[in-house]
């Protein structure tokens, strides 16, 4: 049966969106594509050559949500639609009633979780500043490794949500803020689902923390796209997360940022993080940006 998705978790990466999806998929209102990151939608931010194969064919899109069954809510999580230009638009034409959550997170503290993330696998320039460099001055491939500095600059890509879906069919969750009240967070994503549901039982999941390869056979298979993508393919999120923490990682205290990078950064910034302020109408609290 063909049946379009009502509920997008749109992004932004390094920002929760992992852990939103798979506290939503617990809720037995519910249903979240079993494939986090389909990016069907993503045609912009996905080119065909992106390291992470999208999901092209309607047909295979369609067979995430097979197991629905009385669910209201059916839902998929892609960070790419975010800043992808056309994703919105595509979405809406399709499911012009969605629900739409967006987390958002400061952007200087994103790139740098992102950093890292890449740097777990081996690629990017070690040294942080140098990279930050490098893709300001050079035309990134949005399908080569990079920090992606530009999907910090959340005021445009919310206020296309906004545009498109209204207001009222968008949430806007901070990261900082669903760290710290995880329980709350996710009853106001319920409620805004329109669905009222009392979380008594809530375990909430510590934020991970820093963490590197144990040695380099280590660094090399978390690098390696074909292993990542098996195990996205045949493992749960929560026992992906196990082995990685308990056999692949160790953890260490988190370096801390060159301050001239931050420097560069909350300048690269600063103009779009007022203008999200007064989309949103509210002050952010992040600290980059706190004068």
């Amino acid at each position: 049966m063909e049946q379009w998705p009502n509920f997008f978790i749109v992004g932004t990466a390094k920002a929760g969106t992992t852990t939103l999806h798979e506290y939503l998929k617990k809720i037995p209102e519910i249903y979240m594509s079993p494939l986090k990151e389909p990016n069907y939608f993503a045609l912009e931010k996905i080119p065909e050559n992106y390291f992470r194969k999208p999901i092209r064919s309607k047909e295979k899109y369609f067979s995430l949500f097979n197991n629905v069954k009385k669910q209201r809510i059916i839902g998929e999580s892609s960070v790419n639609y975010l800043a992808d230009s056309k994703a919105p638009k595509l979405i809406h034409q399709v499911s012009p009633n969605a629900h739409i959550l967006i987390s958002l997170r400061d952007p200087v503290e994103r790139v740098y979780s992102e950093y890292f993330m890449h740097r777990r696998g081996g690629h990017l320039n070690p040294i942080f500043l140098e990279q930050i460099k490098f893709e300001l001055n050079n035309q990134i491939d949005y399908s080569k490794h990079n920090i992606g500095l530009t999907k910090g600059l959340y005021s445009e890509y919310v206020k296309r949500y906004f545009s498109l879906f209204g207001k009222n069919k968008v949430k806007i969750i901070i990261f900082e803020e669903f760290i710290k009240h995880q329980k709350q967070t996710v009853e106001e994503i319920l409620e805004f689902l329109g669905i009222p549901h009392s979380l008594t039982m809530f375990d909430e999941e510590a934020h991970r923390s820093f963490s590197v390869p144990r040695n380099r056979l280590f660094q090399l298979i978390l690098g390696n796209i074909t292993i990542v993508n098996s195990a996205a393919k045949f493992l749960p999120q929560s026992s992906r997360t196990y082995l990685r923490e308990q056999f692949l990682v160790t953890k260490k205290p988190k370096p801390k940022m060159d301050e001239d990078a931050r420097k560069i950064l909350i300048n690269y910034y600063k103009e779009d993080v007022e203008k999200l302020k007064h989309l949103l109408d509210r002050k952010l609290p992040w600290e980059n940006f706190s004068n």
